[in-house]
């Protein structure tokens, strides 16, 4: 049985759990500075999803309160752009990932944008896979975007304006 999952603001409070997480899932990591940088952006916004569910590896969490992603999105002018979304390696599969994207969507709307823009890993065929089912196309590539490994990053566009209101 999956655990409930609850999207909220992420906090200070937060940073050292999601810190953790980015360590271990991403090639080139944000580190605890970048995020609270992020937080004191006033254009910028990142949220968590919780599951109340044992949590083990990441620090400083409560026994039954773990945070299984996060997502950090700026709305600029009319447009939202996803920035950085992860999600734990053994909570993936269950929707978080669509979850997150799907609430800063909607915040995106709310807020007017016209549309949502995002990079990614040409390598990263789940997360692209993602993108693709929730209507994100792509419309262009960087080469040697991503330093580490020298890849490009595939840029995708998601056109708000044409989609249900609440999107």
């Amino acid at each position: 049985m999956r655990a409930p999952i609850t999207i909220s603001a992420l906090t200070r409070a937060d940073i050292a759990a999601v810190t953790e997480i980015e360590r271990q899932g991403q090639l080139e990591p944000w580190t605890e500075r970048s995020f609270i940088e992020e937080l004191d952006r006033l254009h910028s916004y990142m949220l968590v999803a919780r599951v109340d569910q044992n949590c083990p590896g990441i620090v400083n969490q409560p026994q039954y309160d773990c945070i299984a992603g996060y997502i950090c999105y700026w709305c600029v002018a009319d447009e939202i752009q996803i920035l950085n979304i992860a999600v734990q390696e053994k909570f993936r599969g269950r929707a978080i990932g669509r979850a997150l994207l799907s609430h800063a969507i909607r915040d995106g709307c709310e807020r007017k944008a016209r549309i949502a823009t995002l990079e990614v890993r040409k390598s990263n065929i789940a997360a692209r896979r993602l993108y693709e089912a929730m209507g994100f196309r792509i419309v262009g590539e960087r080469p040697d975007y991503y330093e580490v490994q020298k890849e490009p990053a595939i840029l995708m566009e998601l056109t708000l304006s044409n989609r249900p209101a609440g999107c």
